[in-house]
């Protein structure tokens, strides 16, 4: 798949199929626009391109990105594994915050990209002050022969699959219902760091892990899940994972940590490895014990709960 990031001229001269939007998620409604941009370019030929952005626009409209489900890699990566050949990011700067819609069309849509045909969402905006509508996009197009497809919301119990649903889920930590929305786990990573080792002394060693700035991070609680190491050819492992900040061992606020703990894993050193960890089901609220004896029962009990959970899924 090839990335552009630069508006230039004409960079597909026989065509392409657009699938239009920011894409934060990769969610089930950004599937259904993204197959159809796909499927139209099958069918005649074209480019089946993705036309986002680097970074979310709200980090220039307003200054300040929402949570992100997931980093501008592993964006690409799930965009990939639908079918497309291209993807132009373009940075959302002031520049390109102040083009008007009809320039946006003009100069990125046609004069770059050569659209044939443009899939859209529902409720999709672009241009200075969100001007650009999905009914200017029908008229534009069809002064120059383009096919507009605008996708109707895709409804999960009743209600629009959207980003911001998906957030605002994983904020009240309901990790399970995300599932449906996006068409597979949440999933986060990062590179395992080296934590106070206290999991060690209690007999449950744990990865400890660095997310990456930016991303949303499901509220504090306890959850079943599954791990990914690359020394494990991404085998997915069984695990249960920690939100929260360690209160039975400091009063007080302290640093928010996400510790996983891989169950039936033989104990060895993975320091600065990347992980990738899936959150299946919130299991309870992070808790504060009298004792460290109470802790290591609760986490046993976590353990076997989270096991029995998992062992049925994979069955």
């Amino acid at each position: 798949m090839k990335i552009y990031t630069q508006i230039k001229q004409n960079i597909f001269p026989k065509g392409s199929s657009i699938a239009l939007g920011v894409f934060d998620g990769v969610h089930l409604g950004h599937v259904e626009i993204i197959k159809n941009a796909i499927d139209f370019a099958k069918k005649n030929a074209l480019t089946p391109v993705v036309a986002t952005f680097l970074n979310h626009p709200h980090s220039e409209i307003t200054g300040q990105a929402p949570k992100l489900l997931n980093t501008f890699e592993d964006r690409l990566k799930l965009i990939e594994q639908l079918g497309i050949d291209a993807v132009l990011a373009l940075e959302f700067n002031s520049k390109l915050r102040h083009m008007s819609a009809q320039d946006y069309f003009t100069k990125v849509l046609i004069d770059c990209l050569n659209a044939k045909y443009i899939s859209v969402g529902y409720d999709h905006k672009f241009g200075f002050n969100q001007e650009g509508t999905t009914d200017k996009l029908k008229e534009w197009g069809t002064k120059l022969s383009i096919t507009i497809h605008v996708n109707d919301s895709v409804n999960i119990h009743d209600e629009p699959v959207s980003s911001t649903r998906i957030r605002k889920n994983l904020a009240a930590g309901q990790v399970k219902s995300v599932i449906a929305l996006l068409g597979r786990y949440y999933s986060t990573h990062g590179k395992i760091t080296q934590g106070l080792k206290r999991g060690t002394e209690l007999g449950f060693p744990t990865a400890n892990i660095m997310i990456p700035s930016g991303l949303i991070i499901p509220t504090v609680g306890v959850y079943a899940g599954f791990a990914a190491l690359p020394d494990e050819n991404k085998k997915k492992l069984p695990c249960v994972i920690n939100v929260g900040y360690c209160p039975t061992f400091k009063e007080g606020h302290s640093e928010l940590k996400v510790e996983t703990y891989i169950l039936d894993f033989p104990f060895k050193e993975l320091y600065n490895q990347e992980i990738k960890i899936e959150f299946v089901e919130r299991l309870r609220n992070e808790e504060k014990f009298s004792s460290k004896e109470e802790l290591i029962k609760q986490i046993k009990k976590d353990c076997e709960v989270g096991k029995k959970l998992l062992e049925q899924i994979k069955n």
